[in-house]
């Protein structure tokens, strides 16, 4: 009876995490090769198709992918509490004042507002850009709706806060708004909340916190840097914008530059690879893009005096509420990109280096000129189901063809050579190579081959110790009107 019981409990979890694409390679690569696993044996407890092996859970039969083992595990993240913090609720909203020009729903921008009015705050801590060098930030204390207005929008580059917080409260103000990324909330809560933190020793300053979603922040110097480098003059920029993996640059003259935001992993703060907060989890308020549609922004209340502030707001007519709320599925999915990047979950293997010298940022491309050689016809048609390709996408201006290569086996795979040719009329005229060791079940990897001049078509070839196991071919006369 009572083993029934476990499998009707299995049974379930199954179809809870149905789609989740949490496997046993997802279990090896994010928990045991990093070495925090904690050797419990959870994973295998509860798998029939895995043992403990040599201190590790191994597969003996074939995953199928259900996630049940990855669940179980205490050191995966998994729970919404572990993901964006606890929170009282969520909802999508933007501002109700046409003069606020905010990022999205300009909600941050309105609740100050709102604050400012009725007297709530003496002041604000916000982020303007400096008057004399554009899009550097300039930490500002405002005391107006005049000031105000002129701070709304974001600006992705660290900005020292903390300093104009403590000038504010030497100035004699003693509620104050303040507005940060998750870092800079962080340093604010500590200082309210630790035994030896000056706004809980002497100051006794109210502080509202407003945190900001974000993912990353950039180097001012190496923003301008790239920008300059890809013909973007940063004095004509009206609006940067971050937005489902792409980095937005919209020029006065209604010019739009968009590159993926990995491309910009060079002008990146170092802090950013060891920040896990996406959410700004120790604030009253969180506010970001992430889950809601274009013009309204994701808001999530975390604390008493968060809610009521926003209710208020609302109330008053400051917010608007959108009846459907925010996709907290978009807002779990990457918060846990970021919670994860300690666990080294995902190692982007692309064919182009991009590096920072005295002379700007360069790129190297990793393309071998491939001696002629007839191509198999017979390769053109070998598409077996132990790897699955993405559709193809052209990104970085068409330059870039981005692939994603899933391993559906159900098992590791060892050695594994993944080859991508060039083919012009038969013949190969470059390659590109990369080897896998192990490439675990469901396991996906990321490809971006750099195009070359007048290109036709791309065989895409992954081959393992045993035998050829995928050939797949991407046409490019057929991908271009495909995209557009």
């Amino acid at each position: 009876m009572s083993v029934e019981k476990v499998k009707r409990s299995f049974s379930l979890a199954q179809q809870r995490l149905e789609g989740t694409k949490d496997s046993y390679g997802k279990l090896i690569r994010e928990i045991v090769n990093t070495g925090i696993c904690t050797h419990c044996g959870a994973c295998v407890a509860t798998c029939d198709v895995l043992e403990w092996v040599d201190g590790k859970p191994k597969l003996v039969g074939k995953c199928t992918g259900c996630g049940v083992c990855y669940n179980q595990c205490p050191r995966t993240l998994t729970l919404e509490s572990a993901l964006i913090g606890d929170y009282i609720t969520s909802y999508s909203a933007r501002a109700t004042n046409p003069d606020i020009k905010g990022q999205d729903g300009g909600v941050v921008t309105a609740l100050i507002e709102f604050l400012l009015d009725k007297g709530f705050i003496d002041s604000a801590i916000v982020t303007m850009k400096d008057p004399k060098e554009n899009w550097k930030p300039l930490p500002s204390i405002v005391h107006t709706k005049e000031e105000l207005l002129k701070s709304s929008g974001s600006i992705y580059c660290h900005s020292q806060t903390l300093i104009a917080l403590i000038s504010a409260i030497k100035n004699g103000d003693s509620s104050i708004a303040f507005v940060g990324t998750p870092c800079n909330i962080d340093a604010v809560y500590k200082m309210t909340t630790s035994p030896t933190g000056l706004l809980n020793l002497f100051m006794r300053a109210n502080i509202i916190r407003l945190g900001l979603f974000c993912m990353d922040s950039f180097d001012y110097r190496s923003l301008k840097l790239f920008m300059a480098n890809h013909g973007i003059d940063i004095n004509n920029v009206e609006k940067m914008t971050i937005q489902k993996g792409k980095f937005t640059f919209i020029e006065k003259d209604g010019k739009i530059s968009e590159f993926p935001v990995h491309d910009l992993d060079i002008a990146k703060s170092s802090s950013c690879n060891y920040c896990i907060d996406l959410t700004s989890e120790k604030s009253d308020i969180s506010i970001g893009s992430v889950g809601s549609p274009d013009g309204w922004s994701s808001v999530l209340i975390r604390t008493g005096l968060g809610n009521e502030i926003f209710n208020e707001a609302v109330k008053n007519g400051y917010i608007e509420v959108n009846e459907k709320g925010p996709s907290m599925k978009a807002i779990l999915f990457l918060a846990k990109l970021k919670k994860v990047s300690l666990y080294t979950l995902k190692k982007r293997r692309t064919f182009v280096i991009r590096y920072v010298g005295e002379e700007g940022i360069t790129e190297k491309k990793l393309v071998e000129t491939a001696p002629k050689k007839e191509v198999v016809l017979e390769d053109t048609i070998a598409k077996l189901k132990a790897v699955k390709m993405s559709k193809p996408k052209l990104i970085d201006n068409d330059k870039i063809i981005s692939i994603t290569l899933t391993n559906v086996s159900g098992r590791s795979m060892e050695d594994v050579i993944v080859n991508i040719s060039h083919v012009s009329e038969f013949f190969e005229t470059a390659s590109y190579n990369d080897k896998i060791s192990v490439w675990y079940p469901f396991e996906e990897l990321e490809f971006q081959i750099p195009r070359i001049e007048n290109d036709q078509e791309y065989l895409v070839r992954v081959i393992d110790k045993e035998s050829r196991v995928m050939t797949n071919k991407i046409d490019i006369q057929k991908l271009i009107p495909q995209q557009k």
